[in-house]
């Protein structure tokens, strides 16, 4: 080996040079937001690598975040405003050119049919992206446009519906205590792959893996058996079956009188309604539904009572299906009815640097069911409305109908409901407008595509996700890198897009008349005042070890702010009048209706699921050649042997899977890693566009499957149905 120490400045290693420096920063691409160490010589990011001071990542990261530095470099990155043509070519032009136009355009509509006809829609990488997604839900919010579209409505409404119904506010959201349960129960979540949602913990792996180790269990329902479920005791169940089992669950609960009264009477109004909603699960047919035996049920619920801590967490498995707000409801039912609410071990409350549940329930800010959509007459949800109604939104005639739209961070063509309709759509729109890094299958209907600064050009909080981690801690974190080419932060397009139209991109008090002054209000000072003067914040000197931003920028790291999550907080987190968790409700009884008198369509009698794997996520690396090696990043579907038998096809043929939304035909894997009657595929394929990696890798887009008729979706989120879909297979050779 040779030591680096000893060679010419020229020749060493570029980390060790002279004019190489290293910055921390954090990884944006999922919630897990591992801390990282970039590399950094001549203005460029040359590596990544996991940070070993980060108090939650500890020293912990994928091969996605330390990949992520190509995508800056990619030779197809969007880095200029391109117009695209009547020939759907796109041609560079300069930000006034462009600019002048998007305001020109967008004055004309608002002045001849109002500014309700403006929307926007963002995806959810302005989770990590706390200027652009302050500024574009502030642009929504000054328009008055009801036409508000993001990815929470094909993810997590139905955590935020549940949550305003148990809690009093929509943001307010459990965590599993893993590090200390003794009892986890992972309902469709493959927390080793996905490395938690939802929930924040460095190492998950390894955090999961210690559970039995300490004399615990870990128990993974899934329909495959993933990657976490190999690790585990793995039960499999039916797609779309979870409130069957849950709701059994609790009523095994009940029937053998296994709740924790003191907890309950303590802690919760309205336990008779939910017992009443316990009696309408019928334990057989349960067990027929999902798949899972009667006496496993039985056993799962007994076990979850006499466990001393116990964890109940479900993801997209869970909340994907078609009563999704009904699922997380349940979820939070086992927990709240064996005691295991805001307990050490068992479901606690985050403690962020920003009190964005505190914020949003005593504001007003966050919220739902405080206007409806205009054609389905559907509710909001955090001044959201679902995606699976945009394309109506665009298409149906009448006063309100969408005209322009405003998209950042957001492939809504591959990863909305109902895909080939939302496409179709977007071609009707007299504008669109989206910022990104690449001409993709969405992108190339625009008119205009503008090059936004991506995560590591640009300043970085993690909005969302530092309250969901387990470990609470604080960063905010400076550029690495200035941005390529005349890439912007979203943040300033934003706001030269709304200069154009006369107002400020911001929804604070008398901040329409400071810009109107010249004073223009920043996103990030909004939220740096706002942590100020919060639990941790320095109330403006007052508090000499308090957080500020310009602290935290000038540490560029995370500071620790507790080893766990506190407990005994319930009376803080619960933000109805009487501080108690509300257990009787209308919405959920609805919705169990609902799930009773639903019945199997004999035409489709499988069920589909969506597959993650390691080295992808959603759609947006298919780009990074690194990661699109190997069989894994191929889209195809996995059976059981006897299904494939069933169908008449073998590993590697053409499968064509039907639903009653739409036809597709991919590669099968055939494998028993999944149960019968169910076929996974892989999702986030079917690139067009200019992104040509990502578009070479072919396959098919599992969204052409899903339905984005309101009648399927969840009702009392408007979260899309895309998990347990009924589908038909056959061998694509013989049809």
């Amino acid at each position: 080996m040779i030591d680096s120490r000893h060679l010419p400045a020229d020749k060493a290693p570029a980390s060790e040079r002279s004019d190489t420096t290293q910055k921390k920063t954090f990884c944006c691409i999922c919630e897990a937001s591992c801390g990282l160490t970039a590399t950094v010589r001549d203005d460029r990011v040359i590596s990544l690598a996991p940070d070993p001071d980060h108090p939650s990542s500890r020293g912990f990261a994928c091969s996605k975040g330390v990949q992520f530095h190509e995508v800056l470099a990619d030779p197809d990155r969007v880095v200029h405003p391109m117009q695209r043509m009547p020939d759907g070519s796109f041609v560079p032009r300069t930000w006034d050119q462009a600019l002048d136009d998007i305001g020109a355009r967008l004055r004309a509509i608002r002045d001849r049919h109002g500014a309700q006809s403006i929307g926007v829609s963002y995806g959810n990488p302005v989770a990590w992206n706390f200027n652009g997604s302050t500024a574009i839900a502030g642009l929504a919010e000054v328009l008055g446009t009801k036409h508000r579209f993001s990815s929470a409505s094909v993810d997590v409404n139905n955590y935020f519906a549940a949550a305003d119904m148990l809690y009093g506010s929509t943001m307010v959201n459990p965590l599993p205590d893993y590090a200390h349960t003794d009892f986890a129960l992972l309902v469709g979540t493959n927390p080793v792959v996905s490395k938690g949602s939802l929930v924040t913990t460095g190492r998950i792996r390894d955090t999961l893996v210690d559970i039995p180790r300490r004399g615990g269990r870990v128990i993974v329902l899934d329909p495959r058996r993933t990657e976490t479920a190999r690790l585990f005791e793995h039960v499999p169940i039916r797609p779309n079956a979870d409130p069957w089992l849950l709701g059994a669950m609790l009523r095994v609960l009940f029937d053998e009188d296994l709740v924790d009264e003191a907890a309950i009477a303590r802690q919760t109004v309205g336990i008779d309604g939910l017992r009443t909603l316990a009696q309408s699960f019928d334990v057989d047919r349960a067990a027929r539904e999902s798949g899972v035996p009667v006496a496993t049920i039985e056993s799962l619920a007994r076990d979850l009572a006499a466990a001393r801590r116990a964890s109940v967490h479900g993801r997209c498995g869970a909340s994907l299906g078609q009563f999704s707000t009904l699922t997380k409801f349940l979820l939070d039912a086992l927990a709240i009815v064996t005691g295991n609410l805001d307990r050490r071990g068992g479901m606690v409350f985050g403690d962020p640097m920003v009190d964005l549940d505190g914020i949003g329930a005593k504001s007003g800010a966050f919220g739902r069911n405080r206007w409806h959509t205009r054609v389905h007459g559907i509710g909001e949800v955090n001044g959201t409305a679902p995606l699976a109604c945009l394309a109506e939104e665009i298409t149906t005639p009448g006063e309100g109908r969408l005209r322009a739209l405003i998209g950042l961070s957001s492939n809504i063509v591959t990863s909305s409901p109902g895909s080939a309709r939302t496409a179709a759509a977007l071609d009707q729109l007299d504008l669109m407008v989206w910022l990104d890094p690449y001409v993709t299958e969405t992108s190339r209907h625009a008119h205009w595509i503008l090059p936004p600064a991506l995560w590591l050009e640009r300043e970085g909080m993690p909005i969302f996700t530092q309250g969901q981690s387990l470990i609470p801690n604080a960063q905010w974190v400076g550029p690495v890198v200035a941005p390529r080419g005349e890439a912007r932060s979203d943040a300033w397009i934003v706001d030269q897009i709304a200069r154009r139209l006369g107002i400020l991109p911001l929804a604070v008090p008398g901040g329409q008349l400071l810009a109107k002054l010249g004073l223009r209000i920043q996103p990030h000072t909004v939220i740096d005042l706002t942590m100020r003067i919060g639990k941790y914040g320095d109330w403006f000197g007052l508090r000499p070890k308090g957080l500020s931003r310009k602290k935290l920028m000038a540490i560029q790291g995370a500071v620790k702010l507790a080893d766990d999550c506190a407990v005994g907080v319930l009376d803080k987190k619960i933000f109805h009048p009487d501080h108690r968790v509300h257990l009787d409700q209308p919405d959920m009884k609805t919705e169990t209706e609902r799930l009773v008198a639903s019945t199997d369509d004999a035409l489709y009698p499988m069920r589909l699921f969506s597959v993650r794997t390691l080295r992808s996520h959603n759609t947006w690396l298919h780009n990074v050649p690194r990661l699109m090696t190997g069989g894994e990043r191929e889209c195809h579907a996995i059976m059981s042997r006897s299904d494939a038998a069933a169908a008449g096809v073998y590993d590697r043929d053409s499968l064509t899977i039907t639903s009653q939304w739409g036809e597709i035909t991919v590669p099968v894997v055939v494998s028993n890693e999944v149960m019968d009657g169910t076929v996974g595929l892989t999702h986030g394929f079917g690139h067009a566009g200019g992104w040509r990696r990502a578009v070479a890798a072919g396959g098919a887009n599992y969204n052409v499957l899903t339905p984005d008729d309101p009648r399927y979706i969840d009702q009392p989120s408007g979260n899309a149905f895309l998990n347990g879909i009924p589908v038909r297979v056959e061998n694509a050779s013989v049809r």
